[in-house]
């Protein structure tokens, strides 16, 4: 079997190379940095004093997964709420090491000395952005969890899903938008 190195995918040689010749180069952090890793940051751990608040106070049963007009339709032993604080650490974790590394990361406009650090510091910014929103995603999704499951509420609500939706694919056109036109 031939693997076809010319093509897009995966074993494309020549987008390798583009990458091993990239500036490796960190961008410095800007006010709004400072404010997305602080609201990502503060998020998180009040998602987890939360959570550690809120865990001995469950019902053996809570809600465990939601339907997409954002009503209970599955339910797990109570330990399974330590679930969404431990992804959202994880994801905050990974995507807070993809940042240290700008140069290894996909882009759709060629990566030149010339435009490297606003290229670089708009992937990051993206990065930084979507950390929060992945967060409050996820705080939401346990407070809900734990509202159902203590006060009997009616689940995430059916705007949960176009509100998630438009928080992360809103930034990602517009970071498209902004990283075409600097190349």
């Amino acid at each position: 079997m031939m693997i076809n190195n010319t093509g897009p995918g995966l074993f494309n040689r020549s987008r390798n190379r583009d990458k091993a010749n990239r500036p490796m180069m960190r961008p410095g952090l800007a006010p709004v940095d400072w404010l997305l890793e602080g609201i990502a940051m503060a998020g998180l751990l009040i998602f987890i004093g939360f959570v550690v608040y809120t865990y001995p106070k469950l019902p053996a049963m809570i809600p465990s997964h939601f339907d997409g007009a954002g009503k209970v339709d599955d339910y797990s032993a109570r330990g399974s709420f330590w679930a969404l604080p431990a992804i959202a650490f994880f994801i905050y974790c990974m995507m807070s090491l993809v940042a240290f590394i700008p140069h290894q990361l996909n882009f759709t406009v060629k990566i030149t000395p010339e435009n490297a650090l606003k290229q670089y510091t708009f992937a990051i910014r993206l990065i930084r952005y979507m950390k929060s929103v992945i967060i409050l995603m996820f705080f939401d999704i346990a407070y809900s969890t734990a509202n159902v499951a203590l006060k009997g509420g009616s689940g995430l609500g059916l705007w949960f899903m176009p509100i998630v939706l438009a928080g992360i694919f809103i930034p990602i056109i517009i970071y498209l938008v902004v990283a075409s036109k600097h190349r």
